[in-house]
């Protein structure tokens, strides 16, 4: 059903966000993960520095353990909050399509005008998703960032 113009501008409009998406990644990541990391990995050196050489194992790995707990509690809200993010921005696109089909009637599949008016209608509706999807980012932040204090 797409032109070839409409679908180059969707792949434009969703270079975008995946852009904005990535750039906030690669911060966070830099900014938040890495230190949490490495804070991880210095706790774990000192179960190690702890234990001695006269420590048990299992002292170690409980202690260990209980270092990654933050860094792994940060990872996986982080990767929940990009699928729901991703998942919210699909659904609204699929809507955006299906509002575009269901507006499609036998006798414009043949009229070159009609079926334009339609993409147009289908390229509004998803460039407002996407920027509902962009006013989102910020308050994901916060709610990745909350996890990493």
């Amino acid at each position: 059903m797409a032109s070839p113009e409409l679908q180059s501008k969707v792949t434009q409009l969703t270079a975008k966000i995946e852009g904005d998406l990535t750039s906030m990644m690669d911060e966070i990541e830099r900014l938040k993960l890495r230190p949490l990391g490495r804070k991880m990995h210095t706790c774990i050196v000192s179960c190690y520095d702890q234990a001695g050489k006269n420590g048990r194992k299992e002292q170690i790995e409980q202690c260990s353990q209980q270092c990654q707990i933050p860094y792994q509690t940060a990872g996986n809200a982080t990767q929940q909050e990009i699928t729901n993010f991703q998942n919210r921005l699909n659904r609204a696109m699929m809507q955006c399509n299906d509002d575009a089909q269901g507006m499609v009637t036998p006798d414009m599949q043949n009229d070159p005008r009609k079926m334009k008016r339609v993409e147009d209608n289908l390229l509004k509706c998803l460039e407002g998703a996407i920027q509902n999807s962009k006013g989102g980012l910020k308050p994901m932040r916060q709610r990745i960032e909350s996890h990493m204090s």
